[in-house]
């Protein structure tokens, strides 16, 4: 409010300096005092709109948040979600839904730097348990994250320093990867998420597509989003993930055994600390299991859900030497050839997209 009474004796000073007495003109005075207010309206107006437009998350500019809940996973690994300041109005779950990969920037305003990170459609409760939103649900703007903190990584050792209540600034949101959408296509069900009945056999519009998609750490947001956004993914998702060990998923494990028990996703994981194997030294095995390219044919009349998964995509998302061993090296411009286990079994770099 600073910049509005400033604006106000502005004025009021230069009206002074034009020599206008107040005192001998009482018609003078009321004109004054009445340009006065309008000024003091319109400038009210306009901070508000300001304020008001700054709501919402925006790429333009960093809206504020506060910590409301903290999940400490292990000494590593923990969850944090991030309440606006104000409620807002835009449904970003709805708007993106599986279509668009998307995450924000938060800003480490002590070293004025940035780092994205991908939310997930999640509510924290008192018991550490998470709740996926349900359609048409915000939760007034609330994001949920899974962060692992690094030695080197200072934005996540910065965030699981800070305590409930402290204010962090997002922009927002970034898409990275976007699939072809038909905005006319029958939302696929998710009831099974609450305990419900699921309609399994929904009838599609379109034919879906398959894809495959590998997942090194906490790459694995990238899935979850996807799959429990509002209106789901609807084609079949082959799950290549490498962890040290489940117990880092905390309470997103049990998402994905619904997942798997639902039949969205063919689970494959690789335990590093449980069975002394990395995913680069499983690589003969999993190349056994992992199916080739197939050709996308574009926007089809459904059908049938195929019983076979036929992926036509390959995503990956990990660390860089996870990336490097499953599909070559991402570099910083560019996404590099198509090396590694892909490379090896004829995917390219039509048909593979390494996340960042």
């Amino acid at each position: 409010m600073k910049w509005l009474t400033a604006g106000v004796r502005r004025a009021s000073t230069k009206a002074s300096t034009h020599g206008i007495s107040t005192n001998k003109t009482p018609l003078i005075r009321n004109i004054l005092l009445a340009s006065g207010s309008a000024a003091i309206a319109t400038l009210s107006w306009k901070y508000y709109q300001i304020n008001d437009s700054q709501t919402e998350l925006s790429r333009e500019y960093f809206t504020k948040y506060h910590i409301s809940k903290k999940y400490a996973i292990d000494q590593n690994h923990f969850l944090v979600q991030l309440t606006p300041l104000k409620p807002q109005r835009v449904n970003l779950w709805k708007e993106m839904n599986s279509s668009k990969l998307w995450s924000v920037e938060v800003m480490q305003p002590q070293i004025m730097v940035v780092r994205n990170y991908t939310p997930l459609p999640l509510k924290i409760d008192d018991n550490n348990s998470v709740e996926v939103l349900r359609d048409g649900e915000n939760a007034d703007g609330t994001l949920t994250f899974y962060i692992k903190q690094y030695t080197q990584g200072e934005v996540a050792r910065w965030i699981n320093r800070l305590p409930l209540g402290h204010v962090v600034e997002l922009r927002g949101p970034f898409v990275e990867y976007e699939f072809p959408e038909n905005v006319d296509e029958v939302k696929r069900d998710r009831s099974f998420l609450w305990g419900n009945q699921d309609n399994a056999n929904s009838n599609f519009k379109y034919q879906p597509f398959d894809i495959l998609f590998f997942t090194g750490g906490t790459g694995i947001v990238t899935l979850l989003q996807m799959t429990l956004t509002e209106s789901p993914f609807r084609g079949k998702i082959g799950v290549y993930h490498s962890c040290r060990s489940l117990s880092e998923l905390g309470p997103l494990h049990a998402l994905l055994t619904k997942l798997e028990d639902n039949k969205r996703i063919e689970l494959r994981i690789n335990e590093s600390k449980e069975k002394y194997t990395s995913f680069r030294s499983n690589a003969t095995a999993l190349l056994k299991s992992i199916p080739p390219p197939y050709p996308y044919n574009g926007t089809e009349p459904f059908k049938t859900v195929n019983s076979k998964l036929e992926p036509v995509q390959a995503l990956v998302c990990g660390p860089d030497g996870f990336i490097s061993t499953v599909s070559g090296p991402i570099y910083d411009t560019t996404q590099g050839p198509i090396k590694g286990i892909l490379g090896s079994l004829g995917w390219n770099n039509a048909n593979v997209y390494k996340l960042s």
